[in-house]
């Protein structure tokens, strides 16, 4: 169970394959919350996904209907990988004879089996997001082997959707293309939208396709960059949550903040770089090659802050630089051919 975040359900998805390799007749399903549900679609691992209406929560009637339903599933074995007292609740009432969670503090009573730390905490006290979900699996004496692949699925519809976008919009064949999200759920987790706007030009400029994509409550930042775009670019705003994955799918390199999008791009298999400022890329950012972090060691780095009157750890950051490390990233032989 992980009913929220976009990026913690995908970052959720790596636990798929260490299940199927331990027990390859095993049945994953997800539960998740209806803003998110629909990232799991056409995946051909998971046998299915259970919605839970979050506008609802309060609602008794809704609450027990849920709950019958759940467990209808006879579930062997449930995962808690959110621990919040909602989450222990859903984990306890599945009815699951197996019930595993974090050693929380008012969560405790709801799990029989608790994952405990298998490592050392980072120098912030925090420990790594896949790490901690790994732990789970231990707790139930599965195998865990490295490295921590996550996994989404586009649909054949989906890119023929896509494809046909993009020759609309003027796309040449072989044109390398790349998706940038400027929007971030934290002030603080923005790199500013100047540096995304000259980071376009400069890409442009070596016939690269900038494509940007701006999701719910990110209004005010799109209309700013509506008013400054290059008329050539492609601008998206609040497209659907498949539609988010199919674009990224399609493109060569993703440029995203750290937040929801970021975690799509590796799921796909598109080159992601991750721009962090008082976030953790270490916590957060499990992927190895070629997706990389674009991040600026500062004293105060790590400050987990909402919002900074500084903002020093993204000043330092420069698109100059972003600019290079796309290109890197561009010329691997990794790299998506479309």
């Amino acid at each position: 169970m992980r009913p929220r975040f976009l990026g913690d359900l995908i970052l959720a998805t790596g636990l798929v394959d260490v299940i199927l390799q331990n027990n390859p007749k095993a049945e994953v399903f997800f539960l998740s919350e209806d803003t998110y549900s629909e990232a799991l679609a056409h995946h051909p691992k998971v046998s299915g996904v259970i919605v839970f209406d979050a506008k609802r929560k309060n609602n008794l009637f809704y609450l027990l209907g849920f709950y019958r339903e759940l467990r209808k599933h006879k579930f062997d074995t449930v995962l808690d990988l959110f621990g919040n007292p909602r989450s222990a609740q859903m984990a306890f009432l599945s009815g699951a004879p197996i019930r595993v969670g974090y050693n929380l503090r008012g969560r405790r009573w709801a799990y029989n089996r608790i994952a405990e730390p298998s490592s050392n905490p980072l120098p912030s006290g925090r420990r790594r997001v896949s790490e901690s979900y790994l732990d789970q699996l231990r707790a139930l004496g599965l195998t865990v082997n490295k490295p921590y692949r996550t996994s989404l699925e586009v649909s054949e519809d989906e890119k023929l959707y896509v494809k046909k976008l993009f020759n609309r919009a003027g796309i040449k064949p072989g044109q390398k293309t790349a998706i940038l999200t400027p929007g971030g759920s934290w002030p603080a987790k923005r790199w500013p939208l100047e540096n995304f706007i000259e980071l376009g030009f400069m890409l442009q400029a070596r016939d690269i396709r900038p494509i940007y994509i701006f999701g719910p409550k990110e209004d005010a930042l799109a209309k700013e960059f509506e008013e400054r775009m290059n008329k050539d670019w492609i601008y998206l705003n609040q497209p659907s949550l498949r539609g988010l994955i199919a674009f990224i799918e399609a493109a060569n390199v993703l440029i995203a903040n750290d937040s929801g999008p970021m975690h799509v791009g590796p799921a796909v298999g598109t080159p992601t770089l991750g721009i962090f400022g008082p976030g953790e890329p270490e916590i957060w950012f499990p992927y190895t090659k070629p997706h990389q972090t674009f991040y600026s060691e500062v004293p105060c780095g790590h400050c987990g802050l909402d919002k900074c009157p500084w903002m020093t750890c993204m000043d330092r950051l420069t698109s100059v630089e972003a600019a290079k490390r796309v290109i890197e990233l561009l010329s691997l032989p990794t790299v998506k051919n479309r």
